[in-house]
């Protein structure tokens, strides 16, 4: 009798053992625990990182990752994937596929809060707000100004706007918004293409124009110039014919096989040659 006795009561201690390994859980570093009882519900404190005691049979452990996490909108695979590029249309018409990635974390205060709605299957609603916000705003806007760097800026403040407000009602925090790439048809990217060489063309011709007309300018100021010099050397002649001789034997010594004749201003002063060669009295 005594040695049945002894061994139930060491059952009854190894069964205690295990019922006692069972009730201790880790909760691992960046993680938020929820703690679910058959007679309690939910309970309302989350409990943080580290060993807690959890009654085996009567409630469960549910284990929340409450770090900050980047989820990726893209074909490429990665472990940040969590869907495809997001197909939206533009507000002139254009299908566009947009890559980008979002930065959140889940509240660790709002843990139970998330238990209580989504239970653990929460990507799914993250998905849906991240695509039907990014949709939205990818409808007020025209698809040639997605093109620029400051649209697409534009673009991702007004989704991070938009997502952060409704994030925050799911119990997720968001810190950022990346638009990493806008994917076009390829009939729009020839029509974008050709689009820009015509303008191209059209700014080059434009440069042409101006040169031409600075080039033309600049001709008739060197007309006006000459036109002017020619002007004051008639006078200067008339008034002193010495002036036209000096000119003649600076234009000899140049070049003596072409001598020239050099008049006044009006024709009527010429130059005497036998005073100039030193024949003449």
């Amino acid at each position: 009798m005594g040695s049945t006795n002894k061994a139930f009561g060491m059952i009854g201690v190894l069964v205690a053992l295990m019922l006692l390994s069972q009730a201790v859980s880790v909760i691992p570093a960046g993680m938020t625990g929820v703690i679910f009882s058959l007679n309690g519900g939910v309970q309302k404190k989350p409990l943080k990182e580290g060993f807690h005691l959890v009654m085996p049979f009567i409630q469960e452990l549910i284990i929340y990752d409450t770090r900050i996490t980047t989820y990726s909108f893209t074909r490429a695979e990665s472990s940040q994937r969590i869907s495809g590029p997001v197909s939206a249309k533009t507000r002139d018409g254009q299908t566009v596929d947009l890559e980008f990635s979002i930065i959140t974390q889940m509240l660790q205060d709002r843990t139970p809060e998330v238990y209580q709605v989504l239970r653990t299957d929460y990507l799914p609603v993250i998905r849906a707000k991240a695509g039907k916000v990014m949709q939205e705003v990818a409808a007020r806007h025209v698809a040639d100004a997605l093109y620029t760097e400051e649209t697409r800026q534009a673009v991702a403040s007004e989704v991070y706007e938009n997502l952060a407000e409704s994030l925050e009602l799911s119990g997720f925090k968001l810190y950022d918004v990346l638009l990493r790439r806008i994917g076009f048809s390829e009939e729009y990217i020839g029509a974008i293409e050709n689009k820009q060489i015509a303008l191209q063309k059209a700014q080059l011709a434009q440069i042409r124009k101006q040169i031409a007309l600075k080039e033309k300018t600049i001709e008739i100021i060197k007309g006006d110039a000459k036109a002017r010099v020619v002007e004051i050397k008639g006078r200067a002649i008339a008034t002193n014919p010495q002036v036209a001789e000096l000119e003649y034997l600076e234009a000899v010594e140049k070049n003596p096989k072409n001598i020239p004749v050099i008049m006044g201003l009006k024709g009527n002063n010429f130059v005497n040659i036998d005073k100039i060669m030193g024949t003449g009295n």
